[in-house]
């Protein structure tokens, strides 16, 4: 099961140029969508480690050591990087960020709520890795990119996390609020980012769309057969729409094509 993720940011101060990394600087990043970011602002040179996670861009898991997996990143791995910094999405991997706070390495968490805090937290990893111009300017392109994409009137979302359970994406979560900017609003509002729900209860909310990023069409139709009214959407990269990340804006552009032709099919 996907539930990608992404925590509170820490802004951390730094008395070097706004165009050159800090000297010495040695980053492990812990989420794939902070090693988008890294490489989307030319950063990468800094960057010494990263989960087996970080599929994208390719070159990173040719280029980059692998400190293992997301939630259980190996201790021993990063000790022998010599990070001087780490940055952590958060959810999931709690644990191991109390491993690595005790063990004196300097942690930041990054774990935007919406697209609004996803820019603050670009800028941040700039000025972070001396690449704030960079990071500007990738945010000013990711704004206008919205700016672009066509807006879905008056429709309504139930984002799938896993088919069964049944588990949805509230409006609680981030890919929540890109749907919201695209016109969907999601119906599973609860206290809790990531709950369970019943198919009885989602018959009753009778959504527009059903979002899927924990099964294929086939397999949600298969599992859930009296959910019949609401169009399915799958997009050809979950990684796209569930990572905070640069690409996020190319995830919605494919949301709303995807409702789209959803409707066309009507």
């Amino acid at each position: 099961m996907r539930i990608l993720i992404f925590l509170s940011a820490f802004v951390i101060a730094s008395g070097c140029s706004r165009h050159k990394a800090p000297e010495g600087l040695r980053v492990v990043s812990l989420s794939p969508g902070i090693t988008e970011i890294i490489y989307a602002i030319g950063a990468q040179d800094a960057l010494y480690g990263i989960t087996s996670h970080c599929t994208w861009p390719p070159e990173a898991l040719r280029e980059k050591e692998s400190v293992g997996d997301f939630s259980f990143p190996s201790m021993e791995k990063i000790a022998l990087i010599q990070p001087s910094l780490i940055l952590a999405a958060g959810d999931g991997q709690g644990k191991a960020i109390s491993h690595l706070t005790n063990a004196g390495y300097n942690v930041r968490v990054f774990h935007p709520a919406d697209i609004s805090e996803l820019f603050r937290h670009i800028i941040e990893i700039g000025r972070l890795t001396g690449k704030e111009k960079k990071a500007s300017e990738l945010v000013a392109d990711m704004k206008k990119d919205i700016r672009s994409i066509p807006k879905v009137k008056n429709k309504s979302v139930f984002i799938e996390v896993c088919p069964q359970p049944l588990i949805a994406a509230s409006d609680k979560t981030f890919l929540s609020s890109v749907c919201e900017i695209i016109g969907l609003k999601n119906i599973a509002v609860f206290k809790d980012s990531y709950p369970g729900v019943n198919a009885e209860w989602l018959i009753r909310q009778k959504p527009d769309f059903i979002l899927l990023t924990g099964s294929s069409e086939e397999e949600f139709r298969a599992l859930h057969p009296y959910i019949k009214n609401a169009k399915l959407l799958r997009p050809s990269d979950i990684d796209i729409i569930v990572r905070p990340g640069p690409r996020i804006t190319r995830g919605m552009r494919e949301i709303y094509y995807l409702a789209e032709d959803a409707e066309k099919k009507q």
